[in-house]
């Protein structure tokens, strides 16, 4: 009796966290709420004036956003190699960074689901990003697949550093044809 207990204050207390940060993320707005998109349209490439960034293997190295509703993600910069193709998303709303705001009101990431429909894309069931911004533009991003969740890559900024393993986790990306933009 004692074990069915547990479980159920377990199950209790994952449904009350996943609706304590649904209500979280309904309460924040992308700062590209008035850009077409969100501006998660187009063509971005990892920034190669950031060796963190460039060097860290999670981070493919080229993605192409259309029109926020279909991601593809290639190895190399010229998308000749296809890590996973017309992925398909439901835009899931807007939370912010644990460790960076609210000193920076602007940091805040747009979260986005892997759509049921889509095949071979499991590794980027969950992606987040910071939406792009600046000048140049440029954007940051971090994906999980179906293990992980946007909690799991909302908390990757409060990692305690460390350069061996390239944490915390903050890879920079440009719009393509620019290679320095953070």
């Amino acid at each position: 009796m004692k074990r069915i207990v547990l479980a159920g204050l377990a199950i209790a207390t994952l449904l009350s966290g996943q609706a304590a940060f649904a209500q979280e993320t309904t309460e924040f707005t992308s700062p590209n709420a008035d850009v077409e998109y969100l501006g998660i349209d187009g063509t971005f490439t990892l920034d190669t004036s950031v060796p963190s960034s460039l060097h860290d293997p999670r981070n493919p190295a080229r993605i192409v956003f259309n029109q926020m509703e279909e991601f593809s993600f290639y190895r190399d910069m010229q998308g000749e190699q296809a890590i996973a193709e017309n992925c398909r998303y439901v835009y899931q709303g807007a939370a912010p960074d644990p460790h960076y705001y609210p000193e920076f009101q602007t940091s805040i990431w747009d979260l986005f689901e892997l759509a049921p429909e889509s095949e071979n894309c499991s590794a980027f069931t969950y992606v987040a990003l910071r939406s792009p911004h600046g000048e140049p533009a440029h954007m940051h991003f971090r994906y999980g697949g179906e293990e992980s969740s946007f909690e799991t890559l909302l908390n990757m900024s409060t990692v305690e550093p460390d350069s061996a393993e390239l944490n915390p986790w903050w890879s920079s990306y440009c719009a393509e044809g620019v290679t320095a933009c953070d």
